[in-house]
């Protein structure tokens, strides 16, 4: 058993429920700060749900390895090369598309 992958997956856990019910948006200053007009220009409960998942994947797979020793030493540094391969594609298909501009939508 790993506490350290075991304590990053929780923390990986409650961030992404966090997102993923859409509170997590209200964690961020610079959206706090943001002017109601530029908001309004964001589905942020379509990309709160987005950001939700990512560390929802980062969590399974630090749980995983804290928990399964034989999982962290085979396949934990494939998997998290995996994630971020994916979280990038990710990030770049948020940029490109359309699916989170309130105003595109119309």
């Amino acid at each position: 058993m790993n506490l350290n992958c075991i304590v990053f997956g929780l923390i990986f856990l409650v961030v992404g429920i966090v997102f993923f019910i859409g509170v997590g948006p209200n964690w961020i200053k610079a959206w706090r700060d943001m002017p109601k007009e530029e908001k309004n220009k964001i589905h942020m409960d379509e990309l709160s749900k987005n950001i939700g998942c990512v560390f929802l994947v980062a969590s399974g797979i630090f749980l995983i390895s804290g928990f399964n020793p034989g999982f962290k030493n085979a396949a934990f540094v494939w998997c998290m090369i995996a994630w971020f391969v994916l979280t990038g594609i990710d990030v770049a298909f948020i940029t490109k598309s359309n699916r989170y501009k309130a105003d595109a939508a119309k």
